[in-house]
């Protein structure tokens, strides 16, 4: 089955719906703080902590009334530094959230390849790289993933499951990646090292897995054959505690 790309405009109708990604209006906590979108006044933010003694509600000072189609979602960066808003490719940052007390916060964005097209997932700030996601296939979910840097022109990685603009059909059965209820599942790694555009997984089998962003290749750990013992290794290697040497794992070369 393939998909030609001048759909993709109608398509994100579907994206911007966020009709099946999850709880609607949700919270996160960061640095002992809640935080969520206020579920009565669009453009303002609830800022809570219990060991600070603050509870605020903070207008979004450049907020616009299109933005409430991301149904009140809200995303932490894996690196802790910004919060994305679902419906806005925009992100606001925590240090001024837990600062706010009561006054305005700012909505922040960042160019990045084709942002017109996909949705940010996640953002390391240190390393300058976006997470996003293109819709290739709204009924079934199919995603692509792109990697870009800050101002970014091109993918960073190309291969099977990445958006390549001169490609004009996407093979979507063995091309794309579904995304379901957790939109945000994908992450980029704390130390910016590595990325996951789906599930956080190390198998040999996986699609798209885990992949080293500098080296451009997918991570495995082929001399493990029990799951729980790729999975742990996996999770410590993008939590930064061990090197990819220690763990004894590999990179497959990309053979796009």
């Amino acid at each position: 089955m393939t998909f030609n790309k001048a759909f993709l405009t109608s398509m994100m109708y579907f994206m911007a719906t966020f009709s099946s990604w999850g709880a609607y209006y949700n919270t996160i906590k960061v640095d002992g703080y809640m935080i969520g979108l206020n579920k009565n006044n669009q453009g303002v933010v609830d800022v809570h902590s219990d060991t600070s003694n603050v509870s605020a509600s903070c207008k979004i000072k450049n907020w616009n009334g299109k933005y409430h189609l991301g149904a009140g979602i809200i995303s932490l960066t894996s690196d802790k530094v910004g919060v994305i808003v679902a419906g806005s490719n925009m992100f606001l940052k925590t240090k001024e959230l837990e600062a706010c007390n009561n006054k305005f916060v700012n909505l922040y964005s960042v160019d990045y390849l084709e942002q017109k097209l996909s949705t940010i997932v996640d953002v390391n700030f240190d390393k300058k790289l976006i997470l996003a996601l293109v819709p290739i296939d709204a009924q079934s979910g199919a995603h692509q993933a792109i990697i870009s840097s800050f101002d970014g022109k091109k993918n960073v990685i190309s291969g099977k499951g990445f958006w390549n603009p001169r490609v004009k059909d996407v093979n979507i059965s063995d091309d794309t990646f579904s995304v379901t209820d957790d939109f945000y599942i994908g992450k980029i790694s704390t130390n910016g090292m590595y990325v996951a555009p789906n599930d956080l997984d190390c198998s040999v089998n996986s699609f798209p897995g885990v992949w080293d962003v500098a080296k451009k290749m997918k991570v495995v750990f082929p001399s493990d054959k029990d799951n729980s013992v790729v999975e742990s290794k996996c999770q410590e290697l993008f939590s930064g505690s061990k090197t990819l040497n220690e763990l004894g794992g590999m990179l497959l070369p990309n053979k796009s």
